[in-house]
């Protein structure tokens, strides 16, 4: 990578960390709060809502923002027009919420779905005219602006939802969280987008000026729209065959599978996208950040990982509360789904980067249909939320990763060095595992059980990254928050 791009690539992820960091404490807080005031039967109704949302939102979005990251240039009419897209979208998006909502409750048998469903989704009549100043802050690669709408969002959703979760709202305070998240980094993505390209909104272009953007976006849409379904349809599946608190017992599982990608591997990816796009003709310079992004989401996600399937009983007993241990056994089967999925992170940046999202859209679709025929075959023998977790994780060992070498192949880069080092990292940490399972029989007292194994835990990934062939990984990881003396 040349020094301009490597400077650019550490200044991002220093600032990218931040706003992880401060997003996934505030996401963190915001879930064991609810989760103790509300339980499982209320997170079960959340759940089932956010994952409508979560299918829906992509549509008003049209993956515009990432099409104006992807472009090489940008004029303030083309932003104007494709806001005025991703509104109309929306807004169709939001009537079709409203007429579905009571044959979607009387489907899943839960009354306050309808509402809960026009609560969230009143975010996608004002997140349209934000969306395209998000592509256009990461397009210039103002991470600092995006880690201070990030910290903002999160911290006054925190403290709206937890205040009406204590007051008794229950599913209600996560859905007006989530509103008021959308409506505070919309307001920040105009404040900052603004000092970049000021857009005047009733000035627009042509449609065929914003063509190879919208073409772009229904690639990125596609692929959205398939990895939703690969993260959200064993949820449906569940609250139907199982009901509203067996979703509640997996999703709180769920959310801890997605909760290290989505802020500590983001803070890799997120910055990786521009920077893929940037070198996307250099096959060398391409092979290199390839593997350097794989190495630092791996060394990022594996101890996490680990943590969650050896402490999957401490986590909830402290965070979450004893009603909630009939997930521990979810913890663990996607704690072992996390290490593949580990792997996947740098793919999606890379495939939109190298311009061709087309890419993802069909290896999601194949994973997709790949993890419903394992859930269906799990769940026939076995119908419990214990099941559909162990489903997901033979999906991933036996399906996914064979799938990865392929897009690679496809992306022009080497996926065996990636996979190599997530071996070598896999066994070192073998010991790790088995000193702290040993450190856990010397006593029966939770406490002292969870001091001893924390400490064993801890000294056992300090000596691993710290003394072993790890080591120079290690050190260029640390480099990388630490950004070079000539700034861009």
């Amino acid at each position: 990578m040349n020094p301009e791009h490597q400077n650019a690539y550490q200044l991002g992820v220093k600032w990218s960390l931040v706003g992880s960091l401060g997003a996934a404490f505030f996401q963190f807080a915001q879930m064991a709060v609810f989760a103790r005031w509300a339980g499982p039967e209320a997170g079960g109704d959340y759940a089932l809502a956010a994952t409508f949302i979560s299918f829906l939102t992509p549509v008003a979005e049209a993956g515009l923002s990432q099409a104006v990251v992807q472009s090489a240039h940008v004029q303030p009419r083309q932003l104007a027009t494709l806001a005025w897209v991703n509104w109309a979208l929306g807004a169709l998006i939001f009537s079709i919420l409203w007429l579905l909502g009571p044959s979607l409750a009387d489907w899943f048998e839960r009354p306050e779905l309808p509402g809960l469903l026009l609560l969230m989704g009143s975010s996608l009549l004002i997140t349209p005219f934000g969306a395209q100043y998000s592509g256009l802050i990461a397009r210039e690669m103002q991470f600092g602006a995006s880690a201070k709408i990030e910290m903002s969002s999160w911290g006054i959703s925190f403290l709206i939802t937890i205040a009406l979760a204590i007051c008794g709202w229950g599913a209600w305070s996560m859905a007006l969280g989530f509103l008021i998240r959308n409506i505070v980094a919309t307001l920040g993505c105009i404040v900052f987008g603004r000092r970049i390209i000021s857009v005047n909104p009733f000035k627009i272009s042509r449609l065929n000026e914003v063509a190879p953007m919208l073409r772009f976006g229904a690639f990125e849409l596609s692929s959205r729209w398939a990895d939703f379904f690969s993260n959200y349809l064993d949820k449906i599946i569940i609250a139907k065959w199982l009901g509203a608190t067996a979703l509640g017992y997996y999703n709180l599982a769920f959310t801890f599978l997605l909760l290290p990608t989505a802020r500590l591997a983001f803070v890799v990816t997120r910055v990786a996208f521009p920077i893929f796009a940037k070198i996307r003709h250099d096959k060398a310079q391409l092979q290199s950040f390839f593997e350097r992004s794989m190495r630092e989401v791996i060394l990022l996600l594996y101890p996490i990982y680990l943590a969650m399937i050896l402490f999957s009983k401490e986590i909830i007993w402290i965070g979450f509360g004893e009603k909630w241990l009939p997930a521990a056994p979810v913890f663990v089967a996607l704690g072992l789904a996390g290490f593949v999925r580990s792997l996947c992170a740098p793919f999606p940046q890379l495939v939109k980067g190298l311009g061709k999202p087309q890419y993802w859209l069909v290896w999601m679709l194949i994973f997709s249909a790949g993890l419903c025929l394992f859930l269906t075959l799990f769940l026939s023998q076995n119908a419990s939320i214990e099941s559909a977790a162990w489903s997901r994780t033979a999906a991933k060992f036996t399906l996914e990763i064979g799938l990865l070498w392929g897009l690679a192949h496809y992306c022009g880069v080497r996926f065996k060095p990636g996979l190599q080092f997530a071996g070598k990292v896999g066994l070192l940490l073998i010991p790790v595992a088995l000193c702290t399972l040993l450190a856990g029989m010397l006593s029966s007292d939770f406490w002292v059980t969870t001091t001893l194994k924390s400490i064993t835990f801890t000294l056992g990934i300090l000596v691993i990254y710290g003394f072993s062939p790890l080591k120079k990984d290690t050190l260029a990881l640390l480099q990388m928050f630490q950004p070079s003396k000539n700034r861009p």
